[in-house]
């Protein structure tokens, strides 16, 4: 069975907004905070977490070819070979993929289904989770 997906996987806007909210109600809390260093740290947490928590805002292009290998892009852009790595997280509505290369990096990419246009997000949940079984043209005992 060859199963060959490519996918664009946009930045999810549910993602965004539930970073958005959190760093609003931990700026809010500074508020009820009493004393001055409670504030202040607040404030320093939400700004923190506003400028290092954000999620990636580029486009990126996934490719699973028909034996597993995986190949991620910035769109348009030329990709490297990356292997599925232990510890991906396949749900069925979210794909926290850890995926490395052959010197040993290892980045992580997280889909949902607001990430890539609806009728492609069955086929790559498919194709991440038969890549992670090591299922794909293996050959039948």
């Amino acid at each position: 069975m060859s199963i060959a997906v490519s996918a664009i996987v946009r930045p999810s806007r549910g993602l965004r907004l539930a970073h958005a909210g959190l760093c609003c109600c931990v700026l809010a809390s500074a508020a009820v905070c009493s004393g001055v260093v409670a504030p202040l740290l607040c404030l320093l947490a939400a700004v923190l977490g506003w400028m290092c928590g954000r999620p990636r805002a580029i486009a990126r292009q996934l490719d699973i070819s028909g034996i597993g290998q995986l190949r991620l892009a910035l769109y348009q852009h030329s990709g490297t070979a990356l292997q599925l790595q232990d510890g991906s997280t396949l749900w069925p509505r979210l794909l926290l993929l850890r995926l490395g290369d052959e010197s040993g990096c290892v980045q992580t990419l997280v889909v949902l289904p607001d990430s890539v246009a609806p009728h492609e997000w069955r086929a790559l949940a498919l194709a991440c989770r038969a890549a992670a079984r090591g299922e794909i043209n293996t050959p039948a005992v």
